[in-house]
């Protein structure tokens, strides 16, 4: 299955420049989400969704990744996330299932990646949405309550490329790992990954 990166957006509430490029103990956070893609038995092609917003990352994944036929870069217009995805989607021509993930989760490991395309393998479904617990998520943007109890998205996705212009028949996969709970969209959030990155939360 290929994956798609989602890497164009700055992240102003981030702050500190180009949101894919802080660095988590001297390496890009980036480059944990596409080494956790590389080391993936589930995933094959790998693309990074820029736009000229981002233009370290660009030239970062263009020189780190220049000897990996798996990972390629896609220039999109930089017009948000869902028109980007769309965008990225028609370029590469990914009319078929694919996992797709933001740049800011560098918790992520090739484990959890190899067991949630297993999941969508089984369920049935046309897409699939990975959840935590709300209550493992520190001041969660948005929470969901269409499982029986509250969740919050993790930002990781499998969707169907061919059926993009609609909404997409959805199994919500639930996983208790405090791990994907973290997005780094804040300082505290960035700290906070550092530390978990150094005592081995990432695999």
């Amino acid at each position: 299955m290929d994956a798609l990166v989602m890497a164009g957006g700055l992240g102003l509430r981030l702050g500190n420049g180009e949101k894919p490029m802080q660095q988590l103990n001297g390496k890009p956070m980036i480059s944990y989400v596409i080494d956790a893609l590389l080391k993936s038995e589930r995933i094959g092609p790998v693309h990074v969704a820029v736009s000229s917003r981002v233009p370290l990352t660009e030239a970062y994944i263009s020189k780190q990744y220049a000897d990996n036929k798996k990972v390629s870069l896609v220039m999109t217009p930089g017009d948000g996330y869902i028109r980007d995805t769309v965008y990225a989607v028609n370029v590469t021509a990914l009319h078929r299932p694919f996992l797709i993930l933001a740049a800011d989760l560098p918790l992520v490991t090739a484990a959890v990646i190899d067991s949630v395309v297993a999941a969508y393998e089984k369920c049935g479904k046309e897409a699939l949405s990975v959840r935590v617990p709300a209550d493992l998520v520190d001041e969660p943007d948005l929470v969901l309550h269409d499982t029986g109890f509250a969740t919050v998205p993790a930002s990781i996705n499998i969707l169907d490329g061919a059926h993009m212009d609609r909404a997409q028949d959805e199994y919500a996969m639930v996983v208790e790992d405090p791990a994907l709970a973290v997005n780094v969209n804040y300082r505290k959030d960035l700290v906070l990954c550092a530390e978990l990155l150094r005592n081995g939360s990432q695999a």
